[in-house]
């Protein structure tokens, strides 16, 4: 077979256009964005919707059970200390009070019997007329009296206790939150009968969100207003709960000023603002990220050879600014911003601020 007159022309033609073929795109440098990395302050904003509550609250109840004949105040009543909150039927313990009434009138008429024969027994034994054993008996039947006597002392003083705890009183200055019996109702000893809170202090209990820098806010200082009006107080946030709720929320508790509680009504809806600045986070635009198979990541710019190479980092969060960086960058490293979609490692690079 004949060989082709052509093929040493065409390999030769091959030839020359390799030789004057321009160089590979890849040797020529990309133009992107190159930022440097900076050390930025973060302020994180804090609103939150809750209720004032009282510091301290209790619930009121008799002492003694029995049918509840009145109840006085309704939930949002106000109550000095000393007034009536309700009543039970005191019909067995005014029955009872004059029955210890009565048994103490006997022991007191005994105990003058009984002292009257010991001193005509002593009177006898002075005059030589009497004996020693008479005396004794005597004695020892006063002894009995008294002793009767004092036991009946006790029981009249129970019994007017009793009937004294018929009537459920505040015991200091408060106001009723919740009210659990009516009139009517059988109650036992200890069941409560209304919750009141105490007036002295008020305090604003949220369910923030569960953050990882909630923990920050403590003893941070808010702003506490009432929803629907213009009053701010100045607070402080003095608790925050361990547990996170099922809802994934945390209560966190503000303490309102003793001087400025009486501006907030127990139950009523406030609304708390504050902002804390954290420390400060290396900080990338979000054009500079990418990912990997291992996770984030940026391209890195050589500032020597102008090359990019990826680098693994761990974002800390996102901020309107950016993305902030707690692993992985130091400050003043260069990385590709806007572009770099278009890098591949060992890419020659350009800032395209400055490119031509």
């Amino acid at each position: 077979m004949t060989a082709c007159p052509l093929l040493p022309l065409i390999a030769a033609a091959m030839s020359a256009a390799v030789l004057s073929a321009p160089p590979l795109l890849a040797q020529e440098a990309l133009p992107v964005e190159i930022v440097a990395t900076r050390m930025a302050e973060r302020t994180r904003d804090l609103t939150l919707t809750g209720t004032v509550e009282s510091v301290d609250s209790y619930a009121a109840a008799f002492r003694d059970g029995g049918r509840v004949v009145e109840v006085l105040p309704e939930i949002g009543d106000r109550l000095a200390a000393g007034d009536v909150i309700a009543r039970v039927d005191p019909a067995r313990a005014d029955a009872a009070l004059d029955a210890a009434q009565a048994a103490l009138d006997a022991a007191e008429a005994s105990l003058d019997q009984a002292r009257q024969q010991r001193d005509r027994a002593q009177a006898l034994l002075d005059r030589g007329t009497g004996t020693q054993a008479s005396l004794d008996d005597a004695t020892e039947a006063f002894l009995t009296a008294r002793s009767a006597r004092e036991q009946a002392e006790a029981q009249l003083a129970s019994a007017r206790r009793a009937a004294e705890d018929t009537v459920l009183r505040a015991v200091e200055d408060a106001l009723v939150i919740e009210r659990s019996v009516e009139p009517g109702q059988v109650v036992g000893a200890g069941q409560p009968v209304v919750t009141l809170a105490l007036s002295r202090a008020r305090e604003a209990v949220f369910l923030a969100p569960n953050i990882a820098e909630l923990e920050g806010f403590r003893g941070h200082a808010v702003t506490v207003s009432p929803v629907d009006s213009d009053l701010e107080v100045a607070a402080e946030i003095s608790e925050i709960a361990p547990v996170v709720s099922q809802n994934g929320t945390v209560e966190v508790t503000v303490a309102i000023p003793a001087a400025d509680a009486p501006a907030f009504t127990i139950g009523e809806s406030v609304v708390a603002e504050t902002s804390i600045t954290e420390a400060g986070m290396l900080s990338v635009p979000w054009t500079a990220l990418t990912a990997s198979a291992e996770g984030p990541a940026v391209w890195l710019v050589d500032p020597d050879s102008m090359k990019a190479a990826l680098r693994q980092v761990t974002i800390a969060t996102y901020t309107d600014e950016g993305v902030s960086i707690s692993a992985g960058l130091e400050e003043g490293d260069l990385v590709v911003g806007q572009g770099a979609q278009n890098v591949f490692p060992g890419r020659l690079l350009k800032n395209a601020e400055v490119a031509e």
